[in-house]
């Protein structure tokens, strides 16, 4: 299990929110084989700064940002999951994930913090129906 080798919110904001885009990436210039390579010796496993920690309300309340947004993002980490590669050598693809979800929402706090806090309290009070949240997402 790889998703322990990633930070907590990452593999929540990749599990909960990945979407299937049509991507140039092939994977190819990853690892090939049968079984999960082992880390190369000349990849650094230290990652950047740019990260914010967000809670579950959080997570959901921006997840449709998130897709548009950092979709390509998502889906290279993603395909690097699925082809088993070693996470110490998906750490520039995890640091995309990470910085690119740390802008979308710093984007949203600095932008539109009143009708994101909307969302929050909507999908907080409706969490079996969250389709009554669907005009304030749109906001």
């Amino acid at each position: 299990d790889h998703q322990s080798h990633t930070a907590p919110q990452t593999a929540a904001v990749i599990v909960k929110f990945s979407i299937m885009v049509t991507s140039s990436f092939s994977g190819e210039e990853a690892f090939k084989g049968l079984g999960a390579p082992s880390l190369k010796s000349e990849v650094s496993v230290t990652s950047n700064s740019n990260r914010v920690l967000l809670d579950s309300e959080e997570l959901n309340a921006a997840s449709g940002a998130f897709n548009l947004c950092c979709a390509e993002a998502y889906s290279r980490f993603s395909e690097l999951k699925r082809l088993k590669v070693h996470p110490g050598n998906m750490t520039k693809e995890r640091d995309d994930v990470e910085s690119c979800s740390a802008n979308v929402y710093n984007g949203i706090q600095s932008s539109c913090t009143e009708q994101f806090e909307a969302v929050k309290a909507c999908l907080s009070d409706n969490p079996k129906n969250w389709a009554k949240c669907a005009s304030a997402r749109r906001e």
